[in-house]
C-alpha cells in the first residue's frame, strides 16, 4: 500500500526524471549544433551576413567590314532611390542627369546597357538580343536571370564568342537586408568583338532601290564568297525590341508596332535570302549549258530550231517569246539561247543530258544541299530525279518534267543564297567558295571541275544577256558604253576573251521569270523574278562630288539612312541621301579597300498587286541601280 510519502518520492523521481531528460535532449541538441553541424551553420550565418549582387558583363559588338559597330551596347543610366537597401527602386534617366548626380552622390545612379542596331536594314542578319528564357538557363547555369542573350542572326548564332564573363559584387548586411559595406568587387568581363564582311553602304542602297518590292538582295565577292549585303524585304528594325523607354505611350507604341511585325502578312521575320526556297526559273539554264558541254552533248556550234512549241505527242512546250509576242527564233545555238534565255534550246539540251545527269550537275553545282553561311535556318531546296519523284510523289518520271527540269521549273527549288553561291564560282574560273558573314584568314574553297573553256561559253552568252539583243534590258546601256570605250568609240563585237571583257567592267547576267503555284482562269501561274550578275565596278575613287540619280524621286528621293546612326525608338532619324552616302563610302573603301569582282543576286516575289513578275523588268533594275550607285553615273 502506497503512502502519502512514497507517493510525494515518486513524483520528485518522475519531475528528476524529466529535467534530465531535458537536459540530456539539451545537450545533444548543443552537441550537434556546435559540434556537429557547427561548420555548416556557421557558414550559413556568413551567408546571410554578406549577399552577392552580379554584374552583367557587356556583349562584344558586332563590327562591319570597315571596323565601324553594327550591333553596340549604349550606356543606360539609373537614379537609385536608396543607396543602402539591396535592391531600390530605379528611374531612368538621360545622360546629363546621371552626371549631375554622379557628381555629389556617385552610388545614386546605376548603370546598365542597351543594345543598339546602327543599320536596321541588316536586322534579319545581325538579329537581336532579348531576355533570357527559362530553357536557356537551364542549358547554361552561368546565365543570369537579367541578362540578355542572342534571339535570332549573328546574335544568336555567335552567343558564345559575344558573351562576356559576368562579374559580382559582394557586401556585408545587417538584419534588414541594408548593405553596411563592401566586402568583394570582382568586375565583369566583356564579350568579343565579332568581325564581319558586312558593308552597310551597299547593303542601304539595295534596301532603297528594292522599294516596296518583297524578295532579296545578296552582293558577294567572287574571289573569296565574302557576302557584302544581305538584304531580305520587307524587314524590320531590331532596335525595337531592345529599346528601354520610360514613357508609357511610347512603350504602347513599340509594342503596337512587334504585335503589326508579327501579324501582317509581310513576313518579315522571313529571311528570304537564305531560308526561302524558290523555283530557280531561267537562271538554272547555265547548270543546264555546263551539263550539256561537260558530257559533250552540245558544242559552241550545236543548233536547235525553234519554231515557238515543242511538240511531243499530244503535249506542247513553248518559248516564253512565242507565248509573250508570236515570235520565234529559228536556228539558235548556244550562246544566242543564253543571251535570249531560249526555251526550246533548253528543253532539247537536258533532254539530251537526262534527268539523272542533270541533277548531279545541280548537285555538283550547290543546289539541294545547305551553304554552310553563318545563319540559320538555311533552306536545303530540292534538286528533283526520277527515283525521289517515285519514291516521293510516287509517280514516274516523263520526258516533260526533264524539259521542265533543263530550264528550271518543275520540282527544283533553290535559295537565292544558293544562287549566289553558283554565281560566286561562275566569276572565280570555277572555284567554288562557302559564302561567309564572318572574316576568316583562310577561305573554305573548292574546284567544282568546270572546264575553262566551257564556262568561257557560259559567261559569253550571260554578257549577251544583259548587251543589246540579250533580255536585261536594263544593262544594256551600261555594257554599251564599255564595250564602245574598249572599242574606242566604236559598238563592234569584241574580239577580246570574256576574262579580259570583264576586267574592262563588262557584265555577265542572267534573267528568270520562275513560274509557281496553280494556273488562273485564263491559264497563267504567277511568277518571281530573278536576275545573277557578275560585274567588276569601275569604281573612281576620286569622283565622290557627282550626282547619282537613282530614279527614286529626283529632289524629293527617299534619303538613305547614315550607317552610322539610327533612333534607337525606331521613330525619325539623322539621314543622308544616296550621293552623301556614296562619299562616306569611298572614304572607308579608299582605306580599306574593296572586292573587284562582284556577284549580285537579286529576287523579287510575286505578291498580290502584281502577281506577274519579270526578271528583266523588276529583278533588273535593281542591280543596274545598285552598280550605277557604286560607280557613280
Amino acid at each position: 500500500m502506497y503512502t502519502r510519502k512514497s507517493i510525494l518520492i515518486s513524483k520528485q523521481y518522475l519531475i528528476l526524471a524529466v529535467i534530465l531528460g531535458l537536459f540530456s535532449l539539451l545537450s545533444i541538441r548543443m552537441f550537434d549544433l556546435q559540434i556537429i553541424r557547427g561548420k555548416q551553420f556557421l557558414f550559413q550565418a556568413e551567408e546571410n551576413r554578406f549577399y552577392s549582387l552580379p554584374v552583367v558583363a557587356p556583349r562584344g559588338a558586332i563590327l562591319d567590314r570597315y571596323s565601324d559597330p553594327l550591333a553596340e551596347n549604349w550606356r543606360l543610366y539609373y537614379r537609385v532611390d536608396d543607396t543602402e537597401v539591396l535592391y531600390s527602386t530605379q528611374t531612368l534617366i538621360d545622360r546629363d542627369q546621371a552626371l549631375v548626380r554622379m557628381a555629389s552622390d556617385s552610388a545614386g545612379v546605376a548603370l546598365s546597357y542597351q543594345r543598339y542596331y546602327s543599320v536596321p536594314v541588316l536586322s534579319p542578319v545581325v538579329g537581336y538580343v532579348g531576355q533570357v528564357s527559362v530553357q536557356e538557363m537551364t542549358d547554361d547555369r552561368t546565365i543570369l536571370m537579367s541578362q540578355k542573350v542572342g534571339k535570332l542572326g549573328l546574335e544568336k548564332i555567335f552567343e558564345d564568342h559575344l558573351k562576356g564573363k559576368n562579374g559580382q559584387e559582394v557586401y556585408e548586411i545587417d538584419a534588414l537586408a541594408k548593405k553596411r559595406r563592401k566586402i568583394k568587387d570582382t568586375p565583369s568581363l566583356s564579350g568579343r568583338d565579332l568581325e564581319t564582311t558586312l558593308d552597310p553602304y551597299v547593303a542601304l542602297v539595295s534596301e532603297l532601290v528594292m522599294g516596296e518590292q518583297k524578295g532579296a538582295v545578296i552582293v558577294t565577292d567572287t574571289e573569296s564568297g565574302e557576302v557584302l549585303s544581305l538584304v531580305t524585304t520587307p524587314g524590320f528594325d531590331a532596335n525595337v525590341f531592345v529599346s528601354q523607354v520610360s514613357d508609357y505611350d511610347q512603350k504602347k507604341i513599340q509594342q503596337e508596332q512587334i504585335k503589326t511585325w508579327f501579324n501582317d502578312d509581310q513576313k518579315r521575320f522571313f529571311n528570304r535570302a537564305v531560308s526561302g526556297a524558290y523555283p530557280p526559273g531561267s537562271v538554272f539554264k547555265m547548270v543546264t549549258a555546263l551539263a550539256g558541254l561537260a558530257d559533250e552533248k552540245i558544242t559552241q556550234g550545236t543548233t536547235v530550231l525553234d519554231e515557238g512549241v515543242l511538240k511531243v505527242g499530244e503535249y506542247e512546250y513553248g518559248n516564253w517569246y512565242f507565248r509573250q509576242y508570236g515570235r520565234t527564233e529559228g536556228e539558235i545555238s548556244l550562246l544566242r539561247a543564253i543571251a535570249r534565255s531560249n526555251d526550246i534550246f533548253f528543253y532539247k539540251v537536258a533532254e539530251w543530258v537526262g534527268p539523272q545527269r542533270l541533277a548531279e550537275a545541280a548537285r555538283l553545282m550547290g543546289f539541294g544541299q545547305r551553304t554552310g553561311i553563318e545563319l540559320s535556318p538555311e533552306a536545303e531546296g530540292l534538286v528533283p530525279d526520277p527515283e525521289w519523284k517515285e519514291r516521293v510523289i510516287g509517280e514516274k518520271w516523263f520526258l516533260g518534267n526533264t524539259y521542265h527540269f533543263g530550264i528550271g521549273q518543275g520540282d527544283i527549288l533553290v535559295s537565292p543564297i544558293q544562287l549566289s553561291q553558283l554565281a560566286q564560282a561562275l566569276g572565280n574560273q570555277g572555284t567554288m567558295c562557302i559564302p561567309h558573314l564572318i572574316k576568316k584568314d583562310q577561305m573554305d574553297c573548292r574546284e567544282v571541275g568546270i572546264n575553262v573553256d566551257h564556262l568561257s561559253l557560259v559567261l559569253e552568252g550571260m554578257i549577251g544577256a544583259c548587251s543589246s539583243g540579250g533580255t536585261a534590258f536594263p544593262l544594256f546601256g551600261r555594257n554599251s558604253t564599255i564595250k564602245a570605250n574598249i572599242l574606242g568609240g566604236s559598238e563592234g563585237e569584241l574580239d577580246i576573251r570574256v576574262e579580259q571583257q570583264l576586267k574592262q567592267g563588262v557584265m555577265a547576267c542572267k534573267t528568270g521569270t520562275a513560274e509557281f503555284g496553280g494556273s488562273n482562269e485564263k491559264g497563267y501561274r504567277k511568277t518571281h523574278a530573278w536576275l545573277t550578275a557578275i560585274v567588276e565596278p569601275q569604281i573612281d575613287l576620286e569622283k565622290g562630288d557627282v550626282n547619282v540619280d537613282l530614279g527614286l524621286g529626283g529632289e524629293d528621293e527617299e534619303p538613305a539612312r547614315n550607317a552610322s546612326h539610327s533612333d534607337a525608338g525606331g521613330g525619325d532619324d539623322d539621314r543622308l541621301d544616296v550621293n552623301e552616302l556614296r562619299k562616306e563610302w569611298l572614304g572607308k573603301i579608299k582605306d580599306h579597300g574593296f572586292p573587284e569582282r562582284l556577284a549580285i543576286v537579286v529576287l523579287v516575289e510575286s505578291d498580290d498587286v502584281e502577281p506577274f513578275k519579270e526578271g528583266s523588268r523588276d529583278a533588273g533594275p535593281v542591280v543596274e541601280k545598285i552598280v550605277r550607285w557604286m560607280e557613280g553615273r
